[in-house]
């Protein structure tokens, strides 16, 4: 994580700039205002930062760690949007879903880290950054499983 934190860094020098758009979407603009790909090409797993493994895998617990709520806000709505996709098309959509949900958020994750960091975001220990990570993720899906037991 250290090498994508430096590579940010480098590109910040470079005249590059680093700002969320919407609240939550990190925004990476050249030294001419142009927006940069993060998340890469169609065969490229990420964008100039690097794509983090441990993001994909446990999406929740990063964010926690890093105090970066919007993912569970985010998740929810998510979630919420793909079960209505789910129960109208009668399809998987849901289950599946989460694997574009957790790509997303493993190309944000080095540039949502680097933000927090230059904000002066005093991260949460590891384990309670699991145990929050766990405990949100599952009151943001709420919703979307309460919506899918009273329709299927």
């Amino acid at each position: 994580m250290q090498a994508r934190l430096e590579k940010i860094d480098g590109l910040i020098k470079e005249g590059y700039t680093l700002e969320k758009q919407w609240g939550y979407f990190p925004c990476l603009k050249n030294s001419h205002g142009k927006a940069i790909n993060i998340f890469g090409g169609f065969f490229e797993l990420s964008g100039p930062a690097g794509f983090s493994w441990i993001a994909f895998f446990f999406p929740g617990a990063v964010c926690a760690q890093i105090k970066e709520w919007s993912f569970f806000y985010s998740l929810c709505i998510f979630s919420l949007f793909t079960s209505v996709l789910s129960l109208v098309f009668n399809s998987n959509a849901d289950t599946y879903s989460i694997l574009l949900f957790s790509f997303f958020y493993a190309s944000m994750y080095p540039y949502l880290r680097y933000m927090a960091d230059k904000n002066g975001v005093e991260e949460n220990p590891k384990l309670i950054s699991i145990l929050l990570g766990i405990l949100y993720s599952a009151l943001a899906i709420i919703p979307a499983v309460i919506l899918e037991t009273i329709f299927i």
